[in-house]
């Protein structure tokens, strides 16, 4: 596998796929829903697959985590990610 510099993540991920996210909660009748960096073994660093967290929000910092809900989304994260 080669390095690239592809930027991944950003604020057009969180603008595809926050209304996706919401649909699916009213869908199940959900007013929110939780979305962690970790995957399902606590890992801080993942695989591609599993970056929730990046998919739903752009961000792709190795830590946060955000709440969803139908109306807002609030995303937590430590002081090394100001900037993005």
């Amino acid at each position: 596998m080669r390095q690239t510099f592809d930027i991944k993540g950003g604020p057009q991920d969180g603008r595809a796929h926050l209304p996706l996210l919401r649909k699916e909660l009213g869908t199940m009748g959900l007013d929110g829903f939780y979305v962690p960096h970790d995957d399902e073994y606590q890992n801080e660093y993942l695989p591609d697959a599993n970056e929730r967290l990046a998919w739903v929000s752009g961000f792709t910092g190795s830590f946060g985590s955000a709440f969803v809900f139908t109306d807002k989304a609030v995303i937590f994260a430590d002081g090394r990610y100001t900037i993005q």
